[in-house]
Formats: C-alpha cells, sequence, structure tokens
C-alpha cells in the first residue's frame, strides 16, 4: 500500500486543492488473486486514514471496492449530490456517544429488525450507509461504530464480542454525509444492503 500513500501526497492532495467545493474520495484496493475478496482487508479503515489525511470536512462521499488486481487506485473529484430514489433497509436516529454501547445497541437493534437471517453465511455484503448530522461533527469518527454495530447482518465470530463483526465481507462501500443542524447531537442513520457472491 506504499503506492497509495504515495499517491495521496503526490497526486490526491494538490487534486483536491483544485477543487472547488465539496470533495468525494473512490478508492480500490487490490487483493491478490486467489485470496477470497471476504477475507481481511477492511475497507473503511483503508477510507478513514485517507479521509483524515486530506480533510473530513470537505468529503461528504467516500467509496471503497475491493478486487482481485495488483494495483490500488485512489480517485477525488467534485461531490455530486443526487436525491435518495430507494427506500433505506435500515433507518434510525441514534443518541448518546458512538463509542458507547447504548449507541451501538441502538444501530444493532435496527439492523436486526431489518433483516430476515440475511446475516448468516460468508457471503459478500455490498453497504451504503448515509449519516445525518450537526455541522459541528466529525462524521468519519461514526463510521467504525456504526459498522461495527451491524452484527446482524455481517455475523460475528464470537457472541461474547457484539461488536466485532465480519466486515471484511464488505466488499463495496459508501459512506455519505448531509449536514442537518437540526438533529443536535443525535445522528439520523439510514442504510442500504445486499448480498452478492464474490
Amino acid at each position: 500500500m506504499a503506492d497509495l500513500w504515495t499517491a495521496i501526497d503526490e497526486e490526491a492532495e494538490p487534486a483536491v486543492a483544485q477543487i472547488a467545493g465539496d470533495v468525494a474520495l473512490d478508492l480500490t484496493i487490490g487483493v491478490p488473486a486467489g485470496h477470497p475478496l471476504t477475507q481481511g482487508c477492511r475497507l473503511d479503515n483503508y477510507l478513514l486514514l485517507v479521509a483524515s489525511q486530506l480533510g473530513q470536512r470537505r468529503i461528504p462521499a467516500v467509496f471503497g471496492r475491493k478486487i482481485h488486481g495488483n494495483v490500488s487506485s485512489l480517485r477525488v473529484g467534485p461531490a455530486r449530490y443526487r436525491a435518495d430514489d430507494v427506500p433505506p433497509v435500515m433507518q434510525v436516529r441514534a443518541s448518546g456517544q458512538p463509542e458507547a454501547p447504548d449507541w451501538k445497541e441502538q444501530v444493532r437493534h435496527a439492523c436486526a429488525a431489518a433483516i430476515d437471517n440475511d446475516g448468516l453465511g460468508t457471503e459478500a455484503v455490498l453497504l451504503d450507509v448515509a449519516f445525518a448530522v450537526s455541522s459541528l461533527r466529525n462524521w468519519t469518527d461514526l463510521w467504525k461504530p456504526t459498522i461495527d454495530a451491524l452484527g446482524p447482518l455481517l455475523g460475528t465470530d464470537s457472541s461474547e464480542a457484539p461488536w466485532a463483526p465480519r466486515d471484511d465481507r464488505i466488499v463495496e462501500v459508501g459512506l455519505h454525509r448531509t449536514t442537518d443542524d437540526s438533529v443536535g447531537h443525535d445522528v439520523e442513520i439510514r442504510a442500504w444492503w445486499r448480498l452478492a457472491k464474490t
């Protein structure tokens, strides 16, 4: 991944500086042929590192995917907004501190209510999550606790570790932010997902 970090320094940062307004990121991670896409390489971790380095305030949308190949790539461009035309599979308004178990339990409960054993198995997961947050919040801080609470969808390796889901099953992810100061300290979360064979 050294080439990716070089690309951030030498190409992505100058490109972002030339874009007026909000920026979208699109990251592709190359995984060696023969290695299952659903094992290892958690996309949200890579996206968080990239967004943090480039500055999360200007980034309302990030996209990531894993593919078989030897090359990883990062694209940046102007963010384009569009209205949702598909109802979310899951929707919840979470209150409290995202790092707290109570906050995660609100998301976990909504996830469990939205699925019908979809989380069982080892299939690849395609996931989109939209966050409505106040302008004062760093929305990237919500990515990990939200995905950690999707155990009913992703499955977990142990019932004693409910906040450690099989999130390496996510082979495509989109994370989206809208700013809404009326939510205060709460977070409105909407999520869409589907299962796909790899």
